[in-house]
Formats: structure tokens, sequence, C-alpha cells
């Protein structure tokens, strides 16, 4: 009889924390507060973690529970819906709160995927990503490129590897210091290890991937101010300095 009795205690007991865990409101996520420093609307980082919260393991909506919240989910949640999005951070505030804040990311450049006869264009960030659909033409402040060799899956992919991203970051500011100013970038789809920087004068120059950036452009600014007369220049469809210490033109 007093086994019984214990029995019947200890089933209470473990009932009652079971109810406190999962079926009391104690600690019930009442509030999502967002502070929000990006164009997505809040409505939508809010639907996206109500509807996480909404989950159920074995039929029991644990995920409504503050205790049970696991923040780094909720995070990642963020991170992969939505694309936009860096520097995010989830905090829980007991006893009913869920505190989350983020960035917008910013644009360095709008990366084109030919596609058909289209090009697919979207903002890229500093580490390579496409998180946001762009419009064909954009403003001269952000370097655009014209990938005829990519393919694009998705919004969060990386648009080239690092290698390659890291080569065609360099090409503006290395052209500054020679005066040339560039509208584009153009990545061929028929030759390897090439990249094509169409000039505001409207002429081209072919640089390799596989070599010294800063040696190329010192080898065209040696042959313009040597060897291109300024009526030549405004004439020119291409200089090609791929090639050591040489330079080819049209």
């Amino acid at each position: 009889m007093r086994l019984f009795l214990w029995l019947i205690l200890v089933l209470a007991i473990v009932a009652g924390f079971v109810y406190f865990l999962f079926f009391s409101k104690i600690f019930y996520v009442k509030e999502v507060s967002i502070a929000n420093q990006s164009f997505i609307p809040n409505q939508e980082i809010r639907q996206a973690i109500d509807d996480f919260l909404a989950q159920k393991k074995f039929f029991v909506s644990g995920f409504s529970n503050l205790i049970f919240v696991e923040s780094d989910m909720i995070q990642s949640l963020i991170v992969n819906n939505f694309p936009q999005a860096e520097n995010v951070t989830v905090e829980k505030k007991y006893p009913h709160t869920v505190k989350v804040s983020l960035n917008g990311k910013i644009a360095l450049g709008v990366w084109c995927f030919r596609v058909g006869d289209l090009d697919k264009c979207f903002y890229f960030d500093k580490n390579g990503v496409a998180f946001e659909t762009s419009a064909d033409s954009d403003g001269p402040l952000l370097l655009r490129v014209e990938d005829e060799k990519g393919q694009f899956e998705k919004l969060g992919q990386a648009v080239t590897d690092k290698e390659l991203l890291a080569s065609i970051l360099s090409i503006r500011p290395e052209l500054e210091k020679i005066k040339i100013d560039i509208k584009k970038i153009t990545i061929p789809l028929d030759e390897d290890f090439r990249v094509d920087a169409e000039t505001s004068e409207g002429w081209q120059i072919y640089f390799s991937t596989r070599d010294d950036l800063k040696s190329q452009v010192n080898s065209l600014d040696v042959f313009l101010s040597q060897k291109i007369s300024p009526e030549k220049r405004s004439q020119l469809q291409y200089i090609d300095v791929r090639i050591p210490n040489r330079a080819y033109y049209k």
C-alpha cells in the first residue's frame, strides 16, 4: 500500500512537471521583439518565427516554451530565410520574450548571370553572397559584373569562388590609381582565366586572373603613356595585358 502511494506521488510530480513545462503559460512566448535595421518587413520575420514556435514534437508544442527555445535555431532560420540579413542575434528574455536584432547587408556590387538571352542580376555583399534581386541597371557607384559562365541557383549562394572574387574586386581600385574608370567587368564564356574590364571611354582591358594584377596594370599604364596618343586612345577597341610585360591592342 505504501509503495502504491509513493508511485502515485511520483506520477503526480512527473505529471505536474510535464504540465509545467509543456502546457502551462508560465514561460510561454508571448512577445517577439525585433530591432530591425534592414529593409526586410518586420511582419515577415515575425511570421517566420511564429511558424517556428508553433511546431510540435510528439504532438507537444514545446517550441512555444521559452525554456526550450533554441536561440541559435531561430538565428539560423532568419539567416536562411532572409539572405539580406546580417549580424543576426537572438536572445531569450524571461519570462515571455524572444528578442531579435539584425542589420541589412550592404551591396558591394551587382552580379549578373546569363540565363538564355537575358541577364538575371543580384546584389552581392563583401563575402560574395547574392542576397537580393537587382534591376538590370544600377548607378555607377556599384561594380557591375556580367558572368557568362556562372550559374545561379538561389539567393544566399556565393556568386563565384573566393579567389576569382578577390581578383575582380581588385581591378577597379587598381585602375583608379592610373586614372581609368570602368563601367563593368565581364567574365567571358569562351576563355578561361580571363576577365574584361570595360572603361568609361568605351574600350576594354583584358586581364589574366592567374597573373599579378598590379604588374598588368603597370604594363597598361606604361603602354598608354608611351605608345598611345590621345587621338588613338579614343579609337581603341581593347588592350590585352595578359602576357607579362607586353600589351597588345586594337
